[in-house]
């Protein structure tokens, strides 16, 4: 590529549908000053990595994610903008010209991602079809500035080999189903630390023998301890390219729903947040809130692990087309019994296709397979049962929960519940479709009818808003009891219904550890009290300190903000 001007930034790269790309670059001609520092060329795979930050973890929370990187044959891993490389396809093998670093000749010696001044895809990386064979490897690691925590790596095999592999075969029919190959006995002392999880891996698939390719996951677990270990994400994982393209990920806990979170980050899923608007379904004031859909494993971590939402179910081409409906603008007026998602036949969702092209998703949830826990004290947050709407995002947000019943914005905190209301007709994407929940199913089953009224010509559709916030500062629940949560009065998730007081601006948490309840594993009958009470201990490592604080989720994921900075590793 010819020398281009430097110390500009240069706007999100925009993908161009072709094996090799043509070059980006700035316009304009470079000055003797601006090619007094050569700019740097590197090629390599472009990797993305998805951070599950932790509060007062010595983060970065201004930083852009996820995190980028580009691996060469050598071995390096050098740092890049996600802005910059915004459309350019994760696991290509790219050319990229960058800023020069901080260091002579354009050496990057510095720890910020380097800007990215023009770029070509050189090869694209091709979807990686399912494959119902996903061999992982296992293993715990202590980074640099930790200590063991004594978890036990066959209690993490375990978990890998149970709820999680089971968990992924019942969303896609066996089309995938992960299972432990090899299990590393000792602990992994890394010179790497968090902030450089390229290295942190490398290190790991080493010692352990893990080698990339289609189909090959390696799970490392780094210890909790400390729990506040700066760099230290509650779980990392790279993004991959479809469901069989394999991938790496680490978790510094052993709850199944964190380690499916992650696997389906390799898969190549973003996030299932939430889009709440002010008193609607999807216009005026609105913001998107991460990882706020609980039902779904892509959202949330918590103990429960519900169906896969239809909108990512698609994104992962496991949804068949005989269990769904499809609808779009001009079409007549349809009325459509809705199978429990977590049903294994009939109509389980329905996708309306607005003119723009912009995808909207309905489907029930009901107390019925792996959603069972919707009734009764295992719904600790009083999530609805019902229909609800989804719209498929892009990038950081490929499912976002739209709330069928909004609050006012003053309200959005203490809101999860989102079903449709039953006999309301409810405008869709701008109305394109109105959708009524009529009730159940003549059938008298867990079925529910909804008539969907498709508009005769295409309208503007609202903006979908995916990657445009951070979770929420209080993701409120009920107690332990299930008992009513006074109005307006935020309670920890997890905790025993106390009431928690408003956070102040930029407060970081610094509440001692107490003992809190349970993060119960999802074992299957057989698989032993040990397993549980493993997961529960090495849960509660990273889990305690939000059960504490004031500002975020206890059981679950903080927001979607995450570390930048990854150190330059030479091979």
């Amino acid at each position: 590529m010819p020398p281009l001007p430097t110390g500009r930034r240069v706007p999100p790269l925009l993908l161009v549908a072709a094996a090799v790309l043509a070059p980006f670059v700035l316009p304009g001609a470079a000055s003797a000053d601006d090619t007094a520092v050569a700019a740097e060329t590197v090629v390599g795979e472009l990797v993305q990595a998805w951070p599950e930050t932790l509060p007062g973890a010595g983060h970065d929370h201004g930083a852009e994610q996820p995190l980028s990187w580009v691996e060469t044959a050598a071995g390096e891993a050098v740092p890049v903008s996600t802005e910059d490389v915004a459309g350019l396809p994760v696991g290509s093998t790219v050319e990229l010209t960058l800023e020069p670093g901080a260091g002579p000749a354009g050496e990057a010696t510095a720890d910020d991602a380097r800007a990215v001044l023009a770029g070509e895809v050189r090869e694209a990386a091709p979807v990686a079809a399912a494959t119902p064979s996903n061999a992982v490897t296992v293993v715990r690691v202590v980074p640099a500035g930790g200590v063991p925590d004594g978890t036990d790596v066959a209690a993490l095999a375990a978990v890998v080999d149970g709820p999680v592999s089971r968990f992924w075969a019942g969303q896609t029919g066996d089309a995938v189903r992960f299972a432990v190959a090899h299990v590393h006995p000792d602990w992994v002392t890394t010179t790497a630390g968090c902030d450089d999880p390229a290295g942190l891996w490398a290190e790991a698939a080493a010692a352990s023998g893990f080698r990339p390719g289609p189909g090959r996951h390696l799970v490392v677990y780094v210890s909790s301890r400390p729990a506040q270990l700066a760099g230290c994400s509650a779980g990392l994982a790279q993004v991959g390219t479809g469901p069989g393209s394999g991938g790496r990920v680490y978790v510094r806990s052993l709850m199944p729903s964190l380690i499916a979170h992650e696997l389906g980050h390799n898969m190549g899923l973003g996030h299932s947040s939430a889009r709440q608007c002010d008193g609607a379904v999807e216009t005026g004031e609105c913001r998107t809130a991460g990882y706020r859909d609980y039902y779904d494993v892509m959202g949330a971590s918590w103990e429960q692990l519900g169906s896969l939402n239809a909108a990512q179910a698609d994104q992962l081409g496991v949804l068949p087309a005989a269990a769904q409906q499809v609808l779009a603008v001009g079409d007549p007026e349809t009325a459509v019994t809705l199978a429990p998602l977590g049903a294994t036949g009939g109509t389980r969702a329905v996708r309306l296709t607005a003119a723009d092209g912009a995808v909207y998703w309905l489907e029930n949830r009901a107390a019925v397979g792996q959603d069972g826990w919707l009734s009764g004290a295992a719904n600790r947050f009083r999530l609805d049962s019902g229909v609800l709407l989804h719209r498929a995002g892009e990038h950081t947000d490929t499912a976002l929960l739209l709330d069928g019943t909004p609050s006012a914005a003053a309200g959005w905190d203490g809101d999860l519940q989102a079903a449709l209301p039953v006999g309301v007709p409810v405008p869709v994407g701008g109305g394109a479709f109105t959708v009524t929940v009529q009730g159940p199913g003549a059938d008298g089953s867990a079925g529910v009818t909804v008539l969907v009224q498709p508009a005769a010509r295409p309208v503007p559709v609202p903006p979908a808003g995916t990657g445009t916030g951070p979770a929420p500062e209080v993701q409120p629940g009920s107690g332990a009891t299930g008992a009513a949560r006074p109005a307006g009065a935020p309670v920890v998730p997890g905790g025993r219904g106390v009431p928690a007081a408003p956070p102040a601006a930029g407060a970081v948490d610094t509440a001692p550890a107490v003992e809190a309840g349970p993060v119960t594993a999802v074992a299957a009958p057989g698989e032993g009290q040990e397993l549980a009470a493993q997961t529960r201990s090495a849960s509660s490592s990273w889990l305690l300190p939000l059960l504490t604080g004031c500002c975020v989720t206890g059981a679950v994921l903080a927001g979607a903000r995450a570390l930048r900075r990854l150190r330059v590793r030479r091979a």
